[in-house]
């Protein structure tokens, strides 16, 4: 349970499956994305009470996941991971002549995307969604009841270790899940081996730091405060990130065609206050934030406006660059 409690509390500020999230920490809250380079109207930020904001307040030892209200919780987690949505029409538009039966696996799969999303397509595939939290699972559940979509399942595994036969499925798709892990070369070797002859892959990544502005503008402004563990996953990113290692890791693991692009897009915030409010909210930073004094916090919070100062628009919205790397491939 204390694992699980974890990976939910990180997942606020990653958009990413619980699987991976320790290796991440962006998210948005209360925002909106379009694909660069037009941008979107900022638009008023979404009220995350109930479930989500229980859960980073409550100590883990006292919260079952018979308390939580999954339906709150899917529709905040809706809100705040629609900046996501660009990433995911980039993730599907790279899995050419996918048939209207195939079979799907999702990594990391958090509360069902990408894989609904295809799912919403063609009715008739089939769709098995992967994630190490017992919370984003259940949430995926529920939202695939709702919308009648009964050929997909979602189901708790370990993306390291799938408990799945070789040459199990036609496609497998991850929104910053895959190739994120702890051993990110295991993870590559067990998406290939599930994969059918001439299946096909397509994974979205976080790439360096700088290329996330509001996750790096935060641990800048943290600085020192940055405790060393966080200092630490940073690292393990950055090194992840290095040109052609993912690329090289899925051939190895027996992909015959791989490729690698970056997709920029940009997430649009209303005013300072919300980015502000956004980033010193439940997530990974939460902890760090809650340790500083009225001096420090005030001292952080100047600092991270002049980083992003130069992103502020003439009606006082900020839209931010965002890229990720979108890899893609054939087994």
């Amino acid at each position: 349970m204390a694992q699980q409690l974890d990976s939910i509390a990180l997942y606020w500020f990653t958009g990413t499956g619980a699987s991976a999230v320790r290796w991440y920490w962006e998210a948005a809250r209360g925002i909106s994305a379009t694909r660069t380079p037009p941008t979107t109207s900022p638009a008023a930020a979404p009220s995350f009470t109930g479930a989500n904001c229980w859960l980073a307040r409550t100590p883990r030892e006292e919260i079952s996941l018979t308390s939580v209200d999954f339906d709150e919780l899917a529709t905040a987690m809706e809100q705040g991971l629609a900046f996501l949505e660009p990433v995911t029409a980039a993730i599907v538009s790279h899995l050419p002549g996918l048939a209207l039966d195939a079979s799907l696996l999702d990594i990391a799969c958090g509360t069902g995307e990408p894989g609904l999303t295809l799912m919403r397509q063609a009715v008739d595939r089939q769709l098995l969604g992967v994630d190490a939290a017992g919370m984003m699972v259940e949430v995926a559940r529920r939202k695939a009841a709702s919308e009648g979509l009964s050929g997909a399942r979602f189901e708790i595994m370990d993306a390291q270790r799938l408990e799945l036969p070789d040459a199990q499925v036609d496609a497998v798709v991850s929104r910053f899940g895959l190739l994120s892990f702890a051993d990110p070369v295991a993870s590559a070797r067990e998406a290939v081996r599930v994969l059918r002859t001439d299946g096909l892959l397509s994974v979205a990544v976080w790439d360096s730091l700088n290329k996330n502005i509001l996750a790096y503008a935060t641990a800048s402004a943290l600085e020192e405060r940055l405790p060393s563990g966080l200092a630490a996953l940073l690292t393990d990113l950055e090194q992840f990130a290095m040109p052609g290692r993912r690329e090289r890791w899925l051939t190895d693991a027996g992909l015959s065609q791989v490729d690698s692009d970056f997709f920029p897009w940009t997430v649009t915030f209303p005013d300072e206050a919300s980015m502000w409010e956004f980033t010193t909210g439940p997530g990974l930073f939460q902890q760090v934030f809650s340790t500083l004094d009225a001096d420090a916090l005030d001292a952080v919070r100047e600092r991270f406006g002049r980083l992003l100062g130069e992103y502020q628009r003439s009606d006082g919205s900020y839209a931010l660059p965002y890229v990720c790397r979108l890899i893609w491939g054939r087994r």
